[in-house]
């Protein structure tokens, strides 16, 4: 069983400031050592042929390119726009650059502005006129919103606004009224913690529509939600992971893999069925996908979710368990059924045994073909492997709708440096994802703490 260093980073530092060892996280929870499998990035390398990457930085943070439910890839005609998190020697700083299509050139990197931690990366988004709008920098604070100066140019933004407070984790979608939708985490001192939906229409204000998600216990808590449109472009389809009763003992004791579709834009949300679903949903009344946590000795993390050209949604989750993992795409049937696929029965024989995890996110071409990408990385030996040697980022591609995958590598490995984070492109309501979609990810390790300035690698490949 793998125990995430998010782990060693959230516990220290948002739970009443408890800090354990990593020795102590994994013997408290039970974690068992692995098999002695051999890792070999020449071999990997071989086998899967990468792609190369362009660098478009070397002063990523932590979280550089997470987290994966924040889109940060917008292709507006003959521009593709990025995103992402630097951390400098002056703070933690948002920046941008946009990749000419037609002549093959990248824009200068452009601070977009300043973020709290390295949490505080940004979300991404553009109109029907190309306006690219941003959301950015809270770690349990006011959000920070931006908007492009002028249609698919990121060289210039209009003033920075805030709004809400204690927020984390931001999506963005844009409606087809131009109407911007927001998710994001709300932490109470004394409450269950909460996702909370906010709308900005054309030339107003940003508002609070409603609580979306709650927990069902006090403390510290996280979602993993992600939003997608379908194709008619007011069907709004959420994926989200419960994380609930993390402990000085136990990180996440209660874990729910959860879906949940809105007919109108947000206003009403039900199941997959069309089971009324009130708000805010719970692990008891969302439509349950799968069901873990430390106290189940199962380990669920969401991915980001899309929507193929039939309206039907496809999400991506990763389940450990006994030192083993596997990468489940679902979809739903429409009459309370899910089919389900692991994706790691279509890895190559050499990568067996691997671990193969979210971050991940699935996306749809203009063409209609299917992408998912996620972390590959090798199987414990009692220690985490969070942003560890040997982490890799991985493309998966089918040409028939789901039922079969080849699968790439789309970092080069380094056996001395993580490659990991991914955030894979995908429609947000205005913008097509390319044949070949954009794909960023990290490279280097997570630092100690939320505050640590470094120097990783950022990297842009057209998957």
């Amino acid at each position: 069983m793998r125990y995430s260093g998010k782990l060693l980073t959230e516990v220290s530092t948002e739970m009443n400031g408890t800090r354990l060892s990593r020795r102590d996280v994994l013997s408290r929870m039970g974690a068992v050592a692995g098999l002695a499998w051999c890792w070999n990035p020449e071999r990997l390398a071989a086998a899967g042929n990468p792609a190369g990457s362009f660098l478009l930085s070397r002063q990523g943070c932590g979280r550089a390119t997470g987290y994966s439910e924040s889109n940060k890839i917008i292709t507006w005609r003959r521009r593709t726009h990025v995103a992402w998190l630097d951390s400098p020697p002056e703070g933690f700083r948002v920046r941008v650059r946009s990749y000419d299509r037609g002549t093959g050139e990248w824009s200068s990197t452009v601070t977009v502005g300043h973020a709290y931690d390295n949490h505080g990366g940004p979300a991404l988004t553009i109109d029907s006129d190309g306006y690219l709008h941003i959301v950015y920098y809270p770690h349990h604070h006011a959000m920070c919103y931006r908007r492009s100066r002028r249609p698919g140019d990121s060289s210039e933004w209009e003033e920075e606004v805030r709004f809400g407070e204690r927020l984390t984790y931001p999506t963005l979608v844009c409606g087809p009224d131009d109407t911007l939708f927001l998710s994001a985490r709300r932490s109470y001192p004394d409450r269950p913690w909460e996702v909370e939906l906010w709308e900005r229409a054309p030339r107003r204000q940003w508002q609070r529509r409603r609580a979306l998600l709650k927990s069902r216990h006090p403390g510290y808590s996280h979602f993993q939600e992600s939003l997608a449109w379908g194709p008619d472009h007011r069907t709004l389809h959420l994926c989200c992971r419960f994380h609930e009763r993390s402990d000085s003992q136990a990180y996440g004791r209660l874990q729910t893999v959860a879906y949940l579709v809105s007919p109108d834009a947000g206003r009403t949300w039900t199941r997959s069925d069309g089971t009324q679903v009130s708000l805010p949903a719970t692990p008891d009344s969302a439509e349950v996908l799968a069901r873990g946590g430390v106290d189940q000795s199962r380990l669920l993390r969401a991915g980001a979710l899309s929507v193929d050209v039939g309206g039907r949604p496809h999400a991506v989750y990763s389940d450990e368990e006994g030192g083993r993992s596997r990468l489940i795409l679902v979809r739903p049937n429409g009459d309370g059924s899910w089919d389900r696929t692991d994706l790691s029965r279509f890895l190559p024989v050499r990568w067996k045994g691997r671990l193969l995890l979210a971050p991940a996110g699935v996306t749809f071409t203009s063409s209609g073909g299917m992408v998912i990408t996620a972390q590959i990385e090798p199987p414990v030996d009692g220690a985490s492997t969070w942003g560890g040697p040997g982490n890799e980022v991985v493309a998966f591609r089918s040409p028939d709708k789901g039922r079969n995958f080849t699968v790439s590598l789309v970092s080069r490995p380094d056996g001395n440096r993580a490659h990991w984070l991914p955030n894979i492109e995908r429609p947000t309501g205005h913008n097509r994802v390319p044949g070949k979609p954009g794909v960023l990810y990290t490279g280097g390790g997570p630092g100690k703490t939320n505050k640590d300035l470094l120097s990783n690698q950022v990297l842009f490949s057209r998957g």
